[in-house]
Order: C-alpha cells, then sequence, then structure tokens
C-alpha cells in the first residue's frame, strides 16, 4: 500500500467558533480510512511523529523556556473537546493560543490549524515557524493514511 500525500484543503467551517477572532487557519486533509472516527485518527496522526519533529518541538520548548512560554506537552497537546467526528487539542499562551483539529467527515481525514495571536510577539513568532508548521502539519495528517 503506497502512502498519501497530504494535500492543502479549507480549515474547518466552525474556526471562528473553536477559537474567535482567529486571525490565521489552514488545513491538509489526505483519504479517511473507512470507519475510523476523529478520536481515532486523532491518535493515529501523532502516534509515531519522527525524530526531525520531536528534535523541533524539544528545541522550541528549550527557546520558549527563555522567553516564558509554556512547554509544548510530552504526551501530547491537551484535549479541549472530542467527539466521534471531530477532536480539538491545544491551548492558550502568553503570545498566541492554538487549536488543533482533527475531522473526519466526507470520505476525508482533515487536520486544521487555528491561530490567535495576542501581541507583536506571536504574530512574529507565527511567522518564524510557519515553514516548519507547514511540514508538520502535513506530516501529522499522514498518520492517518
Amino acid at each position: 500500500m503506497s502512502r498519501q500525500i497530504a494535500i492543502p484543503a479549507a480549515p474547518c467551517a466552525d474556526a471562528e467558533r473553536i477559537l474567535p477572532g482567529y486571525q490565521f487557519a489552514d488545513a491538509y486533509k489526505v483519504q479517511a480510512i473507512h470507519g475510523v472516527d476523529a478520536i481515532a485518527s486523532t491518535r493515529m496522526a501523532f502516534a509515531h511523529m519522527p525524530l526531525w519533529m520531536r528534535v523541533l518541538i524539544g528545541a522550541r520548548n528549550r527557546l520558549g523556556r527563555l522567553v516564558g512560554l509554556k512547554p509544548a506537552p510530552k504526551g501530547g497537546f491537551p484535549v479541549v473537546r472530542e467527539s466521534p467526528d471531530q477532536v480539538i487539542l491545544g491551548f492558550d499562551d502568553k503570545h498566541l493560543d492554538f487549536r488543533v483539529v482533527v475531522g473526519v467527515g466526507g470520505g476525508f481525514a482533515t487536520v486544521t490549524t487555528i491561530v490567535r495571536w495576542h501581541n507583536a510577539w506571536g504574530r512574529a513568532y507565527l511567522a518564524a515557524i510557519m515553514p516548519f508548521h507547514r511540514a508538520i502539519a502535513a506530516r501529522v495528517i499522514e498518520g492517518v493514511a
């Protein structure tokens, strides 16, 4: 079986409800595995992060500590809400708030990232991590395929 490649998608329709006033959202999707819900898809997506992703998250945690950012949790992002159709992960920090939404529907599994920054530091942080974010988000959803 060949590995599916994530393709860009429209962010989830309820992004404004999930994170009111958000300023950034993007999404990637792959064909869903029949019978696999969003809860199982979330576990699959984050189960086997490659070394390069773990190194980047570790570097972010070490550098972030210097400026007072919350570290990314070792066990994964906190679950905000979950249902068979959609799992919302994320947390709020002083520079920005973010949510990662894993949804299943219409034959696809989709991961959407939604961000609301609070200040210039949050906006600059998002701009700095954007190349890494795109690679990570696309790789995460490929874990579901």
